[in-house]
């Protein structure tokens, strides 16, 4: 279905380029982005975002579009207070991650702060994300697929520490979410539960 500024509920099928990669709701708002890239490796790269706010009646409220010299494709978003944390694969060739926290206010989706990883002295090219997700707080949990590891970010996309790790059981942390304090944390064919409160208190 397209969802049209006018109130009008049409089937589509025409999104021109653009391909939709994820969506989050969050209390009477639903947000979907699409995006596309073009360029290759000789040329740069362009990638287009248009990020879509709807009500619950399936209205179009807010729309955003822009775009980056580079290559990146969204794989996971969540709106908080303080804006849109988008979580990027952002190389076409290797499947390294980068966490964007996004001003929601403007036009143009402004970065207002960026996360490329914690380890080595090349962080970016080091940070292979499984998943990630968000508290009410606006605390960002992440799970580091190659480190074993399942850290938290503050709202300002700092490091704050890590809590869960090998010792923990960890191998290859994936999908990661947040359901009735508790985190949910998938590792190849198994699913961690943690309590969120007691993690929350540590």
């Amino acid at each position: 279905m397209k969802l049209l500024l006018n109130k009008r509920l049409v089937r589509f099928a025409d999104i021109g380029s653009y391909s939709p990669h994820c969506a989050c709701i969050r209390d009477d708002m639903i947000v979907i982005y699409i995006s596309s890239v073009t360029g290759n490796n000789l040329y740069d790269y362009i990638s287009k975002s248009h990020i879509i706010w709807l009500n619950t009646d399936g209205i179009i409220i807010k729309r955003s579009l822009f775009s980056d010299s580079v290559w990146k494709r969204p794989c996971s978003i969540h709106s908080l207070e303080s804006g849109l944390c988008v979580l990027y694969r952002a190389n076409a060739n290797h499947y390294f991650h980068s966490i964007e926290l996004l001003d929601a206010k403007s036009d143009k989706c402004n970065k207002l702060f960026a996360f490329n990883g914690i380890y080595g002295l090349n962080r970016q090219k080091n940070f292979k994300c499984g998943g990630m997700c968000a508290d009410k707080a606006g605390n960002i949990f992440v799970s580091y697929y190659r480190h074993q590891s399942v850290y938290v970010l503050d709202k300002n996309m700092k490091y704050k520490k890590t809590l869960f790790d090998a010792r923990n059981g960890m191998d290859k942390p994936a999908a990661i979410g947040m359901f009735i304090n508790h985190l949910w944390v998938a590792d190849e064919n198994q699913i961690f539960i943690f309590n969120y409160e007691c993690v929350g208190n540590s």
